[in-house]
């Protein structure tokens, strides 16, 4: 898998063939390539949701962004970069709730260099923890 092209960070609403995923995607769902440990994983973004504090076990997202204040209010994202879960299905710990956290890296970050939670704390980069919770 290592040799193959990473798919594009887009959304992707096609069959998707990469790696040990071979999905026809026959309804055209939205789904989205992301870091887990290392490994290119894929996940179907389903929004926001509102949950029970301390009662729902909620794993984390790493969104790397320039800065907070991009167009319209919104974070800056690194164009290229896939998201970083901190795990995946069959991991300790893993949920299919994502906390966001945002990295703020510097303007000559090279995308895809983060793809781990340990890469994203051994890189010396600020993270803001938000309470923006999805599925």
């Amino acid at each position: 898998m290592a040799s193959q092209i990473l798919p594009s960070p887009d959304d992707v609403a096609t069959p998707i063939h990469y790696g040990n995923l071979d999905y026809s995607n026959p309804h055209k769902q939205v789904v989205h390539p992301r870091w887990a440990g290392g490994e290119v994983v894929w996940s179907i973004p389903c929004g926001p949701v509102a949950t029970a504090p301390g009662e729902t076990n909620i794993a984390d997202e790493y969104i790397v962004v320039y800065s907070m204040d991009g167009d319209k209010g919104e974070p800056e994202k690194v164009e290229g970069q896939y998201t970083i879960y901190d795990s995946k299905p069959g991991d300790p710990g893993y949920s299919p709730l994502w906390r966001h956290n945002y990295v703020i890296a510097p303007r000559d970050y090279q995308p895809q260099t983060l793809r781990s939670k340990d890469d994203v704390l051994q890189s010396g980069y600020q993270v803001i923890r938000t309470e923006e919770i999805t599925n």
